[in-house]
């Protein structure tokens, strides 16, 4: 009996220990915690950055979420370097209602927590002087740096386009 039960004992510790590590792998790594919360923070940042192009515009949200030395690749142009040259192609952007929004398909991190992407899709919508509306389709991807405040800001923002919105 006193066999039995020490053995009962045993069995049960032995699968909690090799369960707790194998339903929490990070618990055990607290590198891989760094980057999970980095990759969420990133995500976040990502999400924020389109909301904030959808309810007060591409440029708002642009100059918001740049960092001083951020680089937006161009489509058929060079690149926009630095937030002075970004905040002034900004500001020469026509006034209408097009509407950019995106959604993160992937996120990924650095092992250090301070660099990552997100790499997802567009969606451009605008309407024409009849009400017509209509919208291009594409992807991007942003690489996300940490700034010395903690908070995430764009260091390389492009994309292309890959049609009309279906």
């Amino acid at each position: 009996m006193k066999n039995t039960l020490l053995l009962v004992l045993l069995t049960t510790l032995f699968s909690q220990a090799c369960r707790s590590r194998v339903d929490s792998p990070r618990a055990m790594n607290p590198a891989a915690v760094v980057r999970q919360r980095a990759i969420d923070e990133i995500r976040e940042a990502d999400l924020n950055f389109s909301i904030l192009s959808e309810k007060q515009g591409m440029a708002k949200a642009f100059t918001t979420y740049a960092a001083d030395d951020a680089i937006k690749l161009n489509d058929g142009a060079a690149p926009t370097i630095g937030f002075d040259s970004l905040r002034a192609q900004m500001a020469r952007m026509p006034k209408t209602e097009a509407v950019l929004t995106w959604q993160v398909l992937k996120a990924d991190a650095a092992q250090s927590g301070d660099l990552g992407y997100t790499f997802g899709q567009w969606l451009l919508s605008s309407k024409d002087d009849a009400g017509k509306v209509s919208s291009l389709e594409g992807v991007y991807v942003t690489v996300w740096k940490r700034q010395r405040n903690g908070q995430w800001r764009f260091v390389i923002d492009g994309g292309n386009q890959t049609g009309p919105a279906k």
